[in-house]
């Protein structure tokens, strides 16, 4: 006991411990639980928050990801139908143009034809003038008729 009353220990003990805990009890219910029930809500509100903002940012960054492979497929696809039509266009346009070369081409053999067939018969209708014309030029140099 010595050591209890060399450290201070004494009566008073009871009383002391009987105060402290009366005032803890009363400090833990009226001052302890509403800070801690405070407390938590506020990390709940600032961490959980923190937590909530950071899985919306990986849920965002995966729906970009997401989003973006589409868009490159969405891509491809066009420039698949785009590739296609402009090549089917092409050879469109080829045949188009072989076309109309071949309609041009028997347009310009037609023409030679007419044309070789029309000289042919002024050739014939001169050959048949030519001694009528040249009778003529005779008889306008000599100045009289001279007979066929």
């Amino acid at each position: 006991m010595d050591l209890l009353q060399s450290l201070g220990v004494n009566a008073t003990l009871a009383a002391q411990l009987g105060v402290f805990i009366v005032s803890f009890v009363a400090l833990k219910y009226l001052l302890f639980d509403p800070y801690f029930v405070a407390y938590n809500e506020r990390n709940e509100r600032t961490v959980g928050k923190a937590e909530l903002a950071e899985r919306y940012l990986i849920e965002t960054r995966e729906l970009e990801e997401k989003f973006a492979q589409k868009a490159r497929e969405l891509n491809e696809r066009y420039k698949e139908v785009f590739d296609r039509n402009r090549s089917e266009a092409s050879k469109e346009y080829d045949r188009l143009i072989s076309e109309a070369r071949d309609q041009a081409k028997q347009l310009v053999d037609q023409s030679r034809s007419r044309v070789q067939k029309d000289i042919e018969e002024v050739r014939t209708q001169l050959k048949q003038e030519v001694p009528g014309v040249a009778q003529l030029i005779n008889q306008q140099l000599i100045g009289k008729e001279l007979a066929p």
